[in-house]
């Protein structure tokens, strides 16, 4: 008797269930009509996983949103209640990514049924996860048989059907094959192109369906540790890939776009570490200079530079050389760029607390000798910076300048002393880095009457101590070509052009005494700095660049 009862309640309590449902979708019916809006039951309708993942699951519950469906740019957007202020802000954002949406009523079971699919994407992504295999083995075979961008694109074409994890392995092992310092996967509606970065110059090697690249995107993502359901903000990660003598860095960035999200891959290769001070391309005079600095017990030598002008390289490089085990060198990045072998390195976890300035007094009670600071990015660590090259320590840092001069001011721009500057500073060190010419395929031609007056004009102003190249009409330069060796580019390989700054006792007077720009770069080079232009054309006159990559650079 008691199984019967408790069998006859369970089935009421389905018909009640099964009527509120009813009832339910029934209200929801007619808020809709009331609305003037299109209503759908998701109970019955189908979901795009695709679609679903343009949100993260908890923002599409916060906001109580779901979008089921993508067509190119338009997107099919479920809503409980179209006036619910989180609702609206993020009906705002997707809008502002450039989608267009059309909005459909629906009820509070049947949105929970859409959220539900949530798992399948994580399932989805967790399959992925199991089958990725980047072995040394399969790098080094694909490295072998790539040795410039047409033997990458045909072996491409012969992969792109296959595993996901084939796919990135090539991609991989192409940017190492081809010296590419960056990947760029960027999506454009039912495609993404991808581009190698080479010798700092974007060249576009590949297309993808939209289906690989959104494989490719999970992948990377779960690799590089990121939220793989986050699609609304920017994100940063790094893995790593070993091979059989090395391990290489790959940090990666994730950036929100309209076409969905544009991922940058970079590569960090050991190998482009291994460059000495003499093959920076240091002038005689600017390498003596150089030379001279390292050998000082104190004071703070600081390269400026945009991002990817060789500051890390340059910096390494000097640390390097005067690496010896009788001195202690300690190291604060962001990140960590590359290992160096009898070299303490840490780096910054702003989450943590742990940040340049906060590294660097805790750097100090290690005593050390030398010390690198990343990047001075703060008025706090600047000033500890300088106060360490003031006691006994010979630092080494980054600033953000257009010009060697214009890193004093920057300092001084941030509250610092002038009169802690001045006797802090030894060097001030200025690069770009330019394409050097593929020695296979350049050829010579004559300079136009234009192009002799204008670097005669230029190198007459150079310092006194440095032997002016004789220049007249029957001057010749060199011009890229292109060949196979340097994937039709007339360039292989990059080279520092550099202005260098030396503070002496007279320059020291200048800038405590508040100076402009003009006045610190007047002193400059009547204390013998070749200015970064004039550095350039004379490697242009040396046949180790283009006037045409000089004028790209400088101007």
């Amino acid at each position: 008797m008691a199984d019967k009862f408790f069998k006859k309640e369970e089935e009421e309590l389905k018909k009640f269930e099964e009527l509120r449902k009813k009832e339910e979708e029934n209200f929801t019916i007619r808020t809709a009509q009331k609305l003037n809006m299109p209503y759908v039951n998701l109970l019955t309708q189908t979901v795009n996983l695709d679609a679903l993942a343009i949100l993260d699951k908890e923002t599409s519950k916060n906001a109580e949103i779901a979008i089921i469906d993508k067509h190119d740019f338009d997107l099919k957007v479920c809503v409980k209640n179209p006036n619910n202020e989180k609702t609206i802000s993020v009906i705002e954002s997707l809008k502002k990514r450039g989608f267009t949406i059309d909005l459909f009523l629906v009820s509070s079971q049947s949105i929970k049924k859409a959220w539900d699919f949530y798992e399948s994407i994580s399932k989805k992504e967790d399959d992925l996860t199991r089958e990725l295999e980047i072995t040394p083995e399969n790098l080094w075979k694909l490295q072998k048989n790539i040795k410039q961008v047409e033997d990458f694109i045909k072996i491409f074409k012969s992969v792109q059907d296959k595993s996901i994890s084939v796919v990135l392995e090539l991609i991989i092992a192409g940017s190492l094959s081809l010296d590419s310092s960056d990947v760029h996967i960027e999506p454009e509606g039912d495609k993404a192109r991808v581009r190698f970065r080479i010798d700092g110059i974007l060249q576009e090697v590949v297309e993808i369906s939209d289906a690989v690249y959104r494989h490719l995107l999970s992948r990377i993502k779960l690799l590089s540790e990121l939220k793989i359901n986050t699609t609304q903000t920017p994100q940063d990660g790094r893995f790593t890939i070993s091979t059989d003598k090395k391990s290489i860095e790959i940090r990666t960035s994730v950036l929100p776009g309209p076409n969905g999200e544009s991922m940058v891959l970079r590569i960090l290769n050991p190998d482009k570490l291994s460059v000495s001070i003499k093959d920076l391309g240091f002038l005689k005079h600017d390498f003596e200079t150089i030379e001279e600095s390292l050998k000082r017990p104190n004071g703070l030598i600081i390269a400026t530079g945009p991002t990817g002008s060789g500051k890390t390289t340059t910096l390494y490089s000097f640390l390097k050389k005067i690496n010896t085990p009788k001195i202690k060198i300690i190291t604060i990045e962001d990140p960590i760029e590359y290992q160096i072998e009898g070299i303490s390195q840490s780096q910054v976890e702003p989450s943590e607390g742990y940040t340049f300035a906060s590294g660097l007094k805790s750097i100090l009670r290690q005593d050390p000798d030398i010390i690198l600071v990343g990047e001075i990015r703060d008025a706090e660590t600047a000033d500890i910076s300088l106060h360490a090259a003031l006691t006994g320590h010979l630092v080494f840092s980054t600033l953000h300048t257009n010009n060697a001069p214009s890193a004093v001011l920057r300092l001084i721009d941030m509250g610092l002393n002038p009169h802690i500057i001045a006797p802090a500073i030894n060097t001030i060190i200025a690069q770009r880095l330019v394409r050097k010419l593929c020695s296979f395929c350049s050829e010579k031609r004559t300079l136009t009457k234009e192009e002799l007056a204008m670097i005669k004009k230029e190198l007459s102003t150079l310092p006194k101590h440095i032997e002016k190249p004789e220049i007249n009409e029957t001057t010749q330069i060199s011009k890229a070509v292109g060949c196979g060796k340097c994937n039709n580019l007339g360039y292989k390989g990059r080279i520092g052009i550099f202005e260098i700054f030396k503070v002496d006792q007279k320059t020291e007077e200048i800038i405590v005494s508040n100076p402009t720009q003009s006045g610190l770069i007047e002193t400059a080079i009547k204390n013998g700095m070749i200015e970064m232009r004039k550095d350039g054309l004379l490697k242009v006159l040396g046949g180790i660049t283009s006037l045409e990559e000089i004028e790209r650079v400088t101007k």
